[in-house]
C-alpha cells in the first residue's frame, strides 16, 4: 500500500488553479463555493443547464480571506439566515470577481489538509481543516468532467479520491 503525502498531493492537485482567475463566488447553505477559469454553460448529470468556471472549490470547514494580511472575511459571512448567506456570497463575488480580475498566483498546503491560495491584488484564501473524522472539509473538481473529485475529509485525503 502506497502512503500519500497529504501536503504534496494537495499542492499537486491545486496547482491547476495557478494562473486562473476567480470567476464566481457563491454558497450552498454555509458552504463557500468558488469557481476558477472562464465561465461557460454545462449540463449536470440530471440535465440541468448551469454556468461555471473550469474548476470549482467547495469549502465546508473554517476559512478566512485576507487582503494584504488583514482579514476581510471568514466563514461567518455565510452563517445565519439564507438572506445573510446570500448577501455574504454576493459581497465576496463583488470583491473577487466584479471589481477586477483576481488571479491565483501560488498554492501552499499543510499536512492536516489545509491550504492557502495566494492571489493577485493582495488576496489570500486560507482554509483550515476542521479535522473532524468522516466530515468533509473541502473538495476540488473539474466542472464538465466525470473525473473523481479531490476530497479532504477529517483533515485527510479521502482514499476514494485516489482510486
Amino acid at each position: 500500500m502506497q502512503v500519500t503525502d497529504t501536503k504534496s498531493e494537495i499542492t499537486r492537485r491545486l496547482s491547476v488553479l495557478i494562473g486562473l482567475d476567480v470567476s464566481a463566488v457563491s454558497h450552498a447553505a454555509d458552504m463557500l463555493t468558488m469557481h476558477f477559469g472562464p465561465q461557460r454553460q454545462y449540463v449536470t448529470p440530471r440535465g440541468t443547464v448551469l454556468e461555471g468556471g473550469t474548476w470549482a472549490l467547495h469549502v465546508q470547514c473554517s476559512w478566512r480571506l485576507t487582503r494584504a494580511g488583514v482579514v476581510v472575511a471568514t466563514q461567518a459571512v455565510l452563517a445565519g439566515s439564507d438572506d445573510a448567506a446570500h448577501f455574504g456570497s454576493s459581497w465576496l463575488d463583488t470583491l473577487l470577481v466584479k471589481e477586477g480580475a483576481v488571479i491565483v498566483k501560488g498554492i501552499s498546503a499543510t499536512k492536516s489538509g489545509g491550504l492557502q491560495l495566494a492571489m493577485s491584488n493582495g488576496f489570500c484564501l486560507e482554509v483550515v481543516s476542521d479535522t473532524v473524522p468522516d466530515e468533509e472539509d473541502w473538495r476540488l473538481f473539474e466542472l464538465r468532467s466525470d473525473a473523481k473529485h479531490f476530497v479532504i475529509e477529517g483533515g485527510k485525503i479521502d482514499p476514494w479520491s485516489l482510486s
